[in-house]
């Protein structure tokens, strides 16, 4: 069986916190890192074990917690980071099992969670201690952002990239956003952009495809703008819960401003019309993908913005993807709604930055029903 896949990590000091900490969670990290900070040391007793609690301050200005066993072993580490989504998130790594790898103990169990989820479960079979390594690639782990930019589609209709692309279109009174990704810097971006494409209108709504984090990863951005977010039924509560949550230990712009979390929802369709501008909001029925997965339509342009459900390769010239069943599902919600298209905005845009048209999607179809 071939070996699975590997994931090389960097830390130099330009490291991002968010790379770094996953590090530091080790048991091996979190010594190195308690022995060159300012530690303290108490006791205390969980579920009845006793351990050796040391801590120090990370980076981001968070505690870190490491519970030491009466063998000397960590048992177990925590700390908080902040989440774009969930603010101030409790992160857990507990160890157990250790073993003798060529005189170094390492433990075989290793149990990671985050916000109380369970994200990672491994069993460790087998360690190398000190075995060289090739490092390649950049060494901060994180791809520099290219400049935001943005490019007029038709009157009053901006593409705003790069990837994540977000659609911002200009009605009588104000400007609609469709998605906001990521993060606060990339939300921050889009709202920039648009307005400098559409000057002295506000923002008043922002339409989510879908719940993912990475789709939904700007809205608190916009909530701090003042726009009200358009989502799918299902997400309501969810979003009016997560996008409150205390975001102390990275203050945004929303924990800043205190805004108060306006949500409209639709279950199949929603129109938005100023009489001259018009955007449809439809359900891709069927999708397992997520089941409150939302396009957007501009029926005069003959644009379709969609997240997820068609993503074209990024280079004009590369083969096509092979057919997924996000794709049939598309093409089955297109040929229900009877929806005209000539241009598609995937909201994972191709690098290349070439405009995608229905032909491309429906030479990736081929022949598929």
């Amino acid at each position: 069986m071939p070996p699975g896949p590997t994931q090389t990590v960097i830390v130099g000091p330009n490291t991002p916190w968010a790379v770094q900490v996953d590090l530091w969670m080790t048991p091996y990290g979190f010594l190195r890192e308690a022995a060159n900070n300012t530690s303290t040391v108490t006791s205390k007793s969980v579920s009845g074990k006793k351990y050796t609690v040391v801590t120090f301050t990370a980076p981001n200005k968070a505690k870190v917690n490491g519970y030491i066993d009466a063998n000397n072993m960590v048992d177990r580490v925590e700390t908080w980071v902040d989440t774009p989504m969930l603010g101030d998130t409790l992160i857990e790594a507990d160890y157990s099992n250790y073993k003798d790898f060529g005189g170094v103990k390492f433990p075989t169990t290793i149990e990671v969670k985050e916000g109380a989820y369970p994200i990672l479960d491994v069993n460790v079979a087998d360690v190398k201690p000190n075995a060289p390594a090739a490092f390649q690639g950049n060494p901060t782990g994180v791809p520099p952002t290219p400049p935001t930019t943005s490019e007029k589609l038709a009157d009053g209709v901006y593409l705003i990239l790069p990837a994540y692309a977000a659609l911002a279109v200009d009605f009588k009174d104000y400007i609609v956003i469709v998605e906001g990704p990521q993060s606060e810097e990339r939300a921050s971006a889009i709202i920039a952009e648009a307005k400098k494409d559409i000057p002295n209108k506000p923002i008043k709504y922002v339409v989510n495809t879908h719940g993912h984090f990475d789709h939904s990863g700007g809205l608190r951005t916009f909530v701090a703008e003042g726009a009200t977010i358009i989502t799918h039924q299902q997400n309501k509560a969810y979003f009016a819960k997560i996008l409150t949550l205390p975001h102390k230990l990275n203050p945004d712009r929303e924990e800043q401003n205190k805004k108060k979390v306006s949500i409209e929802t639709m279950t199949d369709k929603k129109v938005l019309t100023d009489g001259n501008q018009v955007i449809e909001l439809h359900r891709l029925q069927g999708s397992n993908h997520n089941d409150g997965l939302l396009v957007a339509y501009l029926p005069k342009e003959k644009i379709l913005v969609e997240a997820d459900a068609f993503n074209p390769p990024n280079q004009a010239n590369a083969p096509p993807n092979p057919v997924n069943a996000n794709n049939i599902n598309l093409k089955q919600n297109l040929d229900r709604l009877k929806l005209d298209v000539e241009t598609i905005i995937p909201i994972h845009y191709p690098a290349d930055g070439r405009k995608v048209s229905i032909a491309e999607f429906q030479r990736t179809m081929g022949k598929t029903d």
